[in-house]
């Protein structure tokens, strides 16, 4: 898929963020981009910036946690070009909490989102892309879904049943012409993580990486086609410290968040 001009581009979660730039990374290469999220008066200013930047572009107001409304994105966008090459998996949300006081509710929201929601993706661009013969879906999780950390267990929880099911589909599509990739990057700085970490001395490391960043490699990898991308100056090295030395991982991620997380302050 070195060539994407004309491509027509999927984007979940596309009303902020990371979702924001990658539809505009796309639509800068040519693409055609259908932009869906809950938000519908932020994917019609995310529309006219890209109409005016010479890209075409269809607008869908999506919740993905329902099943019929994604199937129906997927069906208007078919509609408007008759065929789809890409999903960007992006919809997500993220809570930092204690989990013993994190409410039931609020587990199931995230998980109703960042997992069941991708499978309902997933699900609908495979069924289209095997009539085609071809397509790629970028599944973005993150760090958190190769390494626990704390605050974040079932996000990661999410997260790592992501890269499981991109790693599955991956290997049980060998050969069909769908291919998949596991983005995972560290931190990136958007409005997910902005509220919990804005007095927080991670907040201001120089490690995080912007949204715009994060969009252009997401455009690589689609061209590539890569398997699995993770995404930032430390991860890398973290997820292989905490695959052959996991004690001294589990101390030294809990040292930083004890001195540099908001909630550490009322761990018990």
């Amino acid at each position: 898929m070195k060539q994407l001009k004309d491509r027509v581009v999927l984007v979940t979660g596309a009303s902020s963020g990371i979702g924001w730039e990658t539809a505009l990374a796309f639509g800068a290469q040519g693409c055609r981009v259908a932009l869906a999220a809950r938000r519908a008066e932020k994917l019609r200013e995310l529309g006219d910036l890209l109409r005016a930047r010479g890209a075409q572009t269809l607008e869908i107001a999506c919740d993905v946690q329902d099943a019929s409304q994604v199937k129906r994105a997927f069906e208007a966008t078919i509609q408007k070009w008759g065929r789809l090459d890409v999903l960007i998996n992006n919809a997500g949300i993220l809570e930092h909490a204690h989990f013993e006081r994190q409410p039931l509710s609020s587990m199931e929201e995230i998980l109703k989102t960042n997992l069941f929601g991708a499978l309902y993706a997933v699900r609908e661009a495979i069924a289209r892309m095997r009539r085609q013969g071809e397509g790629h879906i970028v599944n973005v999780a993150s760090i958190a879904g190769l390494m626990g950390l704390p605050y974040m267990a079932v996000y990661c929880a999410s997260k790592f049943a992501l890269v499981g099911l991109t790693e599955s589909l991956r290997r049980e599509f060998y050969g069909s012409g769908i291919t998949l990739t596991a983005f995972c990057p560290g931190m990136v700085d958007t409005s997910m993580v902005s509220g919990i970490m804005r007095d927080s001395k991670l907040r201001r490391s120089p490690t995080i990486k912007t949204p715009q960043a994060v969009a252009q490699k997401i455009v690589q990898a689609t061209r590539r086609r890569s398997p699995e991308i993770i995404y930032g100056d430390i991860p890398g090295a973290l997820i292989k410290t905490s695959h052959f030395l996991p004690g001294l991982t589990d101390w030294a991620v809990h040292a930083v968040a004890r001195r540099g997380h908001p909630l550490a302050k009322a761990a018990t």
